[in-house]
């Protein structure tokens, strides 16, 4: 909306442009969580009833109750019910190297637990409920504070999930520009590898993004760890350095 007023300054008329911009009220509402949900569900091409029943299945896992009661095995049911489904030889595991797991082409050589349903859509958000509420919350601070929390619960069901799918030769990612490429503290340590099995995994493939060869890359002491744990479990193991410049050809060759 734009206005005019005429000022007399020294008996000169001088014309003032006043510029009003409206913003749309909806601008300024936050989506809501569930909407969100739906939103992303829709955009990974699931049907609307499909979406709705997984939005009802995953809420009945953390509303209306306290935050720290909320345990991996309460999205067990959510699992059970939409279990994964792509060629199970395609997984790929990662740590430390979000910024290149986007650079997977969907629908190509690997599937990342980003790009499956449930991970796609849970990607980024934070949520908890609250004891005797109907209400879902999205305060980062408010929902993730204590150590157990709906949402690293649901990532550590889904991880461990992810890791009995996988099959055959399973890659994983990691980053060897970091102190320690292979943090027993993550969830590839704490929720994946551990649940690798032998015959239905045979290697474990490690590409190790660098920027310049030279750093401890695949002789990283991290990994000794890593091996110790494959070698008790009859699965091999490998690595390979490669240049963070060349991970995207990499990922997306078959």
């Amino acid at each position: 909306m734009v206005s005019k007023k005429a000022l007399a300054i020294g008996g000169v008329i001088t014309f003032v442009v006043v510029v009003v911009v409206l913003v749309p009220s909806v601008l300024l509402i936050p989506e809501k969580f569930e909407d969100t949900f739906m939103r992303k569900c829709s955009e990974f091409k699931e049907k609307k009833e499909i979406c709705e029943k997984a939005l009802a299945l995953f809420k009945e896992a953390y509303v209306g109750k306290d935050p720290k009661t909320v345990t991996p095995d309460k999205y067990n049911d959510l699992f059970d019910e939409f279990p994964f489904k792509y060629p199970c030889e395609k997984s790929l595991l990662w740590s430390k190297t979000r910024d290149l797991v986007k650079l997977v082409k969907k629908g190509k050589c690997y599937v990342p637990i980003v790009h499956t349903m449930l991970g796609y859509v849970l990607d980024g958000l934070f949520w908890c409920g609250e004891e005797n509420s109907p209400k879902t919350f999205t305060d980062f601070s408010q929902c993730t504070k204590p150590k157990i929390n709906p949402s690293n619960s649901f990532w550590t069901t889904a991880s461990i999930r992810y890791a009995q799918y996988a099959c055959k030769e399973v890659k994983v990612l990691l980053n060897g520009d970091v102190k320690e490429p292979y943090d027993i503290n993550s969830y590839l340590a704490e929720s994946e590898v551990p649940y690798l099995e032998h015959p239905r995994v045979t290697k474990l493939a490690v590409i190790m993004a660098v920027k310049k060869k030279g750093r401890p890359g695949c002789d990283d002491k991290s990994l000794k760890e890593l091996k110790k744990e494959l070698k008790q479990k009859q699965i091999g193991y490998d690595c390979k350095e490669v240049l963070r410049s060349q991970v995207e050809r990499i990922l997306n060759t078959c």
